[in-house]
């Protein structure tokens, strides 16, 4: 975009030069002397120079003003991530300082406070490296490791992961997917994918309920939807749920561990891939995210 600004500002400038030296021409070859050495010839001058630095400031402020807001947008993401890093960082000093103020006590007696630290840890841990993924995204150095693989088998694999959550809290996994379901893509991303959208549906049901997933293939498309019977999200809510850090407040009694940027993730692997993401939502009632990708051309001529 500045690229293309910076070609319009040159041409403009090149282009009103020559109007300039054009009238300046003309003037003096065709003009009287009257005019030339007059009022009007300067006031001719003058006005074609200010269209050439009119023209050239407001290009300016349209070039400035991506930077400005892109500027604006890595402020608000180091002040956003440096608040949700506070958190665990001030848990495990505090614990270590409980620790470190009795010292007679055995590791066994401590254990609680250990277990905290740990807890603490993998949270810090997981958040960091969700900010690497999506700091990296910005600049463009976060790339696919593509291969073919069976998109099943990662979606089975997820569900089988959250078997024991779901079972725990009365919640029942419906799958509705055809075997052999061959993709070209990103295994570890996708994998990561599902276990964001499964994780999601799960933290906001409560039991008895259903999480259901299928997957269609139409056309050249395959459209992935998980539906829960959760609390669903309020209408003002939708548009914003992908974007990072953005927490409703129920969410945060629900899930205080969470951070915001699950759902961010999420949309950057499937536009990566190529592919579209949609939610839909009713307060009470449950939510369904619709995954649209595209199916490999390459695949679709070999079977």
């Amino acid at each position: 975009m500045l690229k293309t600004l910076r070609k319009r500002f040159v041409l403009f400038s090149v282009m009103m030069i020559s109007i300039i030296l054009l009238i300046l021409g003309l003037l003096t070859y065709m003009g009287p002397a009257s005019y030339v050495s007059s009022g009007r010839f300067i006031w001719t001058i003058s006005l074609a120079i200010g269209m050439v630095f009119a023209g050239s400031w407001l290009l300016s402020k349209a070039a400035i003003r991506p930077i400005k807001a892109a500027w604006q947008k890595q402020l608000d993401f180091t002040a956003d991530a440096s608040h949700e890093l506070r958190t665990p960082i001030a848990v495990i000093r505090t614990t270590l300082e409980l620790l470190m103020d009795s010292p007679e006590e055995t590791i066994g007696s401590q254990m609680k406070w250990l277990k905290n630290m740990e807890a603490e840890n993998l949270r810090l841990a997981k958040l960091v490296d969700d900010l690497l993924t999506l700091s990296k995204a910005d600049t463009n150095q976060q790339t696919l490791e593509t291969k073919t693989f069976l998109l099943n088998d990662v979606i089975t694999n997820a569900l089988l992961l959250f078997e024991p959550i779901a079972t725990r809290k009365n919640i029942v996994l419906e799958v509705c997917i055809n075997d052999n379901i061959n993709f070209h893509g990103d295994k570890k991303r996708m994998e990561q994918l599902m276990v964001i959208l499964m994780e999601n549906a799960l933290n906001y049901s409560d039991g008895p309920g259903t999480i259901k997933l299928s997957i269609t293939q139409i056309k050249t498309k395959y459209k992935l939807m998980l539906t829960d019977t959760g609390v669903g999200i309020e209408k003002e809510h939708l548009d914003k749920i992908f974007d990072r850090f953005y927490r409703i407040n129920q969410t945060r009694k629900r899930n205080p561990d969470g951070s915001g940027l699950g759902l961010s993730i999420a949309k950057w692997i499937v536009q990566e891939h190529g592919g579209t993401i949609e939610v839909a939502s009713t307060p009470g009632i449950g939510t369904t995210f619709t995954i649209v990708l595209p199916v490999n051309k390459c695949l679709e001529l070999s079977s």
